[in-house]
């Protein structure tokens, strides 16, 4: 066993003094009961020794038994009867363990007595103290050398023949005995108190152990709990997110629909339409009067109307739905590409246009080339009598770029900035302006598709800042591009 001292913890060592005192008791227990057996055994070996050494005692011709026998007999029982009671009833009791060390004491100076003080016999009184060591209590020794001490100096005086078996001699013979019964006192009082040291330092590993087992049993327990709310709020994100790819997928399906019969049911009228309409104009035009004019004119401008609605509907589908690239696209060039297209309105306007310095980014150039082109187009399109004065405006941040068209045009009311980017939204305070209403859309579903955000700074009467945000860094992707039709394709945004 290690000397090695456990410092316990203030809240461990009551842990530790109760399982010290557990074992304590329980070894006392224990030694109460075999001592118990014990001291019946000795006094029924008493009596078998007092009747083998002297049975009966001769008064002339009258025999009777001998008065040892009687000894055996009566007052080995009176000091057995005792301890053995106090041992089957206070089990572990302190005054019960004095009581059996005086007990077993005694015995040791009637079996002593019955031998005509045999030294022999005396070896006895050594067997007592070692059993009596197994209490682990150095003052049960105490208590029963002091009986002996008492008994070989009492009786020593009195009866020098019961004690040493002589009559002469008996002084001398109590202090040999007796420095024997103390040498080996301290000998037992030594290993007692290595015993208990022993118990003391196996109650406070146990104490220790009982501690960290409930210290880990805890975090188990934390964890366990921190584990099954984290799988409760997965499997609660993976039924939100299937029900969003239902709602996702009847949403696309309607949109197909739509656009289908868009495309394919309406181009072909609607290209018929204004065919007749210009060949009805060129034809009749000198007959016409203004009120028919007026007429075809709007059948006309409906017609290039529901071309366009068709047009921004297919757009949308194939933003949503197109395999995107993910190259390095230089945004100037995508400035510079959407300005041309929009080139004959920005003349008609007489818009000043001002742009920042663009980085290059990772994304899908055809992609970004008509999301500033919708932008700008929106700017031109919102500016009532001023001039329209554009800026295209770039400002790097930590991990990504913050991008926008700003304009000074009729702007908007605050409690618009998020419906404006739903489809169809034609907001009342912007009049009646030619649109779709589907362009924000595609803008707003461009910028999420490269892991960006999109929004707008605005008041009524003083323009609006159209802002978005693409990262830095290379978007994490697959390897190769996937049709978004394909089960799962929706979750791409996942992966920013």
């Amino acid at each position: 066993m290690s000397n090695a001292t456990t410092v316990l913890d203030a809240d461990d060592q009551p842990r530790a003094d109760a399982l010290f005192r557990a074992q304590q008791s329980l070894i006392h227990h224990r030694t109460d009961r075999l001592f118990a057996a014990l001291m019946v055994i000795q006094w029924l070996a008493g009596i078998a020794a007092a009747l083998w050494i002297s049975p009966r005692t001769w008064s002339g011709a009258i025999s009777q038994p001998h008065l040892h026998v009687w000894a055996a007999i009566l007052l080995g029982g009176a000091i057995t009867a005792l301890p053995v009671l106090l041992a089957w009833k206070r089990p572990g009791h302190g005054l019960t363990r004095h009581v059996i060390a005086v007990g077993q004491m005694l015995t040791s100076a009637l079996l002593i007595h019955l031998t005509g003080g045999r030294i022999e016999t005396h070896f006895h009184i050594f067997g007592s103290l070692a059993f009596l060591a197994c209490y682990r209590d150095w003052r049960v020794l105490c208590t029963a050398t002091i009986v002996v001490a008492a008994d070989h100096g009492l009786r020593g005086w009195l009866w020098p023949e019961s004690v040493y078996g002589v009559i002469a001699g008996a002084p001398l013979r109590l202090v040999e005995h007796s420095g024997w019964v103390v040498f080996e006192d301290i000998f037992l009082i030594v290993t007692i108190r290595q015993s208990l040291a022993d118990m003391r330092r196996n109650a406070d590993h146990q104490a220790e152990l009982e501690s960290t087992n409930s210290r880990i049993e805890a975090e188990v327990t934390r964890r366990t709990e921190e584990l099954r709310q984290a799988m409760d709020e997965t499997a609660r994100a993976s039924r939100q997110l299937i029900d969003a790819n239902k709602a996702l997928e009847e949403q696309n399906k309607e949109l197909d629909q739509f656009t289908y019969v868009a495309s394919h049911d309406l181009q072909e009228p609607v290209r018929k339409l204004v065919s007749f309409s210009r060949l009805l104009e060129q034809d009749i035009d000198g007959d016409l009067n203004e009120d028919a004019k007026r007429d075809l004119q709007f059948i006309v401008d409906a017609a290039k109307r529901m071309r366009t609605l068709v047009q921004a509907l297919l757009e949308l589908s194939r933003v949503g739905r197109s395999a995107m690239k993910h190259d390095p696209v230089d945004l100037n060039r995508c400035i510079n590409e959407a300005l041309e297209a929009l080139d004959l309105k920005i003349h008609e306007t007489g818009a000043v246009i001002t742009r920042d310095e663009f980085p290059v980014v990772i994304g899908d150039q055809t992609m970004l080339t008509q999301l500033f082109q919708n932008l700008v187009s929106n700017a031109l399109k919102f500016t009532e009598e001023a001039t329209p004065e554009i800026h295209l405006t770039a400002t790097a941040e930590d991990d990504h770029w913050t991008l926008g068209v700003r304009d000074n045009g009729i702007g908007m009311k605050s409690e618009y900035a998020e419906r404006i980017f739903q489809p169809f939204q034609r907001l009342h305070n912007r009049g009646e302006y030619e649109g779709t209403g589907i362009g924000l859309s595609i803008c707003k579903k461009t910028v999420q598709r490269h892991c960006g955000e999109i929004w707008v700074e605005s008041d009524i009467g003083r323009g609006a800042h159209f802002r978005f945000t693409l990262p830095v860094a290379e978007i994490d992707t697959p390897e190769t591009d996937r049709d978004e039709s394909e089960p799962g394709a929706e979750l791409e945004l996942a992966t920013c």
